[in-house]
């Protein structure tokens, strides 16, 4: 087995179908780690030329892969490399093939390492990884073998959702709060002078640009989260959709009243679940929480129109309307991984994982209205 590290925006043929066979017999799904994600980020986004793919590959054919990016600041001024190479990352879990085992992982931290040697990275961020799974467990091992430091530096529980054997996902909530969601619905239903309906949009042209419209329109941009504020982000968004479209993959569910497009969010299947990507709604219904009536809605298509198993909320820390809304729970973390031996580096970490607490608290004094990624409306 041996590593390599590729430029996805020059990937060739041959290796985008060996990529694709890997991520579709991965251990664990994870679609924003497949070409049809990572290609348009690197073809559309302003430093996507910087992007690259490690794999394990043995005879051609791939038994892992991460994606990374160098930077020369993170969140503190360090030579990083990290797996986080779109501004939203929703899931870090990197994809491994179930032949692959340590091996597979063993070779891919030698790839990196190889960068620490070369002086161009001296730290290895795995960002919002899956925490409970065989990936993790590999990851784990690897790490151990190569004698590597590795540290969590943040670690959360965000919301999930199981299928269950009735739709009756519902009743998490209080009795109260059942009948005010039906009382919003019944008082949008009178402002809009029509019944509302969920319509999977996902085949519709113009759809995907209603969505950044939509999200364009709102606090988003007020917040800096709408893509519209980051030159290149729509086209790499739309670009990653029609992909998983042409796929038969993407879901564009829209809470609508007589054509008119209230709430709209975007899942993306993977392996037997969903990935709840994205979500907006029109500011002028805020009154009748049109984002969460579409969510509860949302949990009835999943029931009745696919056979997924699960949805994956992909939201980030402190999201407590999707932690209410979804009952389950994914753990997450993120983790520091020393590529060398110096022990200017292990300080580097301990003492950026003692001071995150303070971090934190200084980002939410600066940016008051920041929403966590994938909230809906409270």
């Amino acid at each position: 087995m041996k590593g390599r590290i590729l430029t996805i925006r020059d990937i060739s043929q041959d290796d985008e179908r060996a990529w694709r066979t890997l991520a579709a017999r991965a251990m664990e799904p994870n679609p924003f780690f497949e070409p049809d994600c990572l290609i348009p980020a690197a073809l559309h986004q302003t430093f996507g030329a910087e992007i690259g793919l490690v794999v394990a590959e043995h005879e051609g054919r791939f038994l892992a892969c991460i994606p990374v990016r160098h930077v020369r600041r993170w969140k503190f001024p360090y030579p990083i490399l990290t797996s986080q190479v779109r501004r939203m990352g929703y899931l870090g879990t990197p994809l491994v093939d179930p032949e692959g085992g340590v091996d597979a992982m063993v070779t891919l931290l030698e790839s990196m390492r190889g960068l620490r040697r070369a002086a161009t990275a001296r730290l290895l961020v795995i960002d919002g990884m899956s925490a409970e799974g065989p990936v993790s467990d590999l990851f784990r091992l690897a790490v151990e073998q190569l004698n590597l430091p590795c540290r969590v530096f943040e670690s959360y529980d965000r919301g999930l959702l199981k299928r269950r054997d009735e739709p009756t996902y519902d009743n998490v909530h209080s009795s109260k709060t059942r009948y005010n969601l039906r009382r919003q619905r019944r008082l949008l239903e009178q402002d809009v002078r029509c019944d509302i309906t969920v319509v999977d949009r996902a085949d519709h042209p113009g759809a995907i640009r209603d969505y950044i419209e939509m999200e364009a329109s709102g606090y988003k941009v007020r917040t800096g989260v709408a893509m519209t504020t980051v030159p290149g982000e729509p086209e790499y968004f739309s670009d990653m959709c029609e992909r998983f479209a042409s796929a038969g993959r993407l879901h564009i569910l829209s809470l609508e009243a007589d054509g008119q497009r209230l709430a709209m969010e975007i899942w993306i299947r993977a392996g037997e679940g969903m990935f709840l990507m994205k979500i907006s709604f029109d500011e002028k219904f805020s009154r009748f929480g049109p984002g969460v009536l579409l969510q509860m809605s949302a949990l009835q298509y999943f029931h009745w129109l696919t056979d997924a198993e699960w949805i994956d909320t992909c939201t980030s820390a402190g999201n407590a309307l999707l932690l209410r809304l979804y009952p389950d729970r994914r753990r997450i973390e993120s983790l520091f991984v020393v590529l060398g031996r110096s022990p200017v580096d292990r300080a580097v970490i301990k003492t950026f994982t003692a001071a995150r607490p303070l971090h934190n608290r200084l980002y939410q004094l600066r940016h008051p209205d920041h929403v966590p990624v994938g909230a809906g409306h409270p």
